[in-house]
């Protein structure tokens, strides 16, 4: 097993964590730049470093980090770190802890998450964090690593996005082919976390049964749990696929 157990009740943990990465981390950041897409971090996720100050706010376990750096001088900094615990805690709370309040017609794309009860205590297990964070790191490592075993793969910024709540970019298999890869924690379609690659048209070339889904290829939480190398079998998962696409 490379991974804890996944919770009985992970679709409603994951949720948790997909509201407040739209309604504390994405508002949080959309505030500074007027944009909210995120990144992976060890212990769960977090914003870039962004404003004067270059502030990322990230959850880790079950801790929300606020951190800040100011100044231009690199002996001379004004450096801090706040830290608040999530479970019990409000979104308003929360959100008054980085330094604003919550919009509720905030809006992320089609599937964002509504803000609900803002004043509501959060349920959330500290482990679901951890083990979302080492997914998406995985992802990440897997991502990097197809990317750079592909000629002039022409890659997009690899980022976290609130709507979907998955880990992504999109590359050129081939000239004209583009393709996303990506980290899901699990959704409608399928609960569990999943690997994904999404071709933008609609050929799929190579074997039928590595196209096991209507938008292209998955490898499920358990295939890699029970892999020896699992950040290699993703990679190598990503890598056919790319290779199917540049056959075609």
């Amino acid at each position: 097993m490379n991974f804890p157990p996944l919770p009985d009740d992970w679709p409603t943990q994951r949720d948790a964590l997909k509201r407040l990465a739209t309604h504390v981390l994405g508002q949080a950041r959309y505030r500074h730049d007027g944009l909210f897409d995120l990144v992976p971090a060890v212990g769960g996720f977090a914003t870039p470093a962004v404003g004067a100050d270059r502030e990322r706010v990230r959850i880790a376990g079950g801790s929300l980090f606020v951190e800040r750096v100011s100044g231009v001088v690199v002996t001379d900094l004004d450096a801090s770190c706040s830290v608040a615990t999530i479970a019990g805690s409000t979104v308003n709370e929360l959100c008054g802890f980085v330094g604003f309040s919550p919009d509720a017609e905030f809006w992320v794309g089609g599937d964002t998450p509504p803000l609900g009860d803002a004043d509501s205590p959060i349920s959330l297990d500290a482990g679901v964090a951890d083990l979302l964070g080492d997914w998406f790191l995985l992802g990440q490592r897997a991502i990097d690593a197809a990317i750079a075993s592909v000629p002039e793969p022409e890659a997009s910024v690899g980022r976290l996005w609130p709507e979907h709540f998955d880990y992504g970019v999109d590359i050129a298999a081939a000239p004209g082919v583009r393709c996303n890869l990506g980290a899901s924690p699990g959704d409608g379609f399928h609960q569990e976390p999943y690997l994904y690659l999404g071709p933008w048209d609609a050929g799929r070339p190579g074997p039928a049964d590595y196209w096991n889904t209507p938008f292209g290829a998955m490898l499920s939480f358990g295939d890699l749990d029970v892999s020896d190398h699992p950040v290699a079998a993703a990679t190598e998962f990503f890598l056919q696929g790319i290779a199917f696409l540049r056959s075609a």
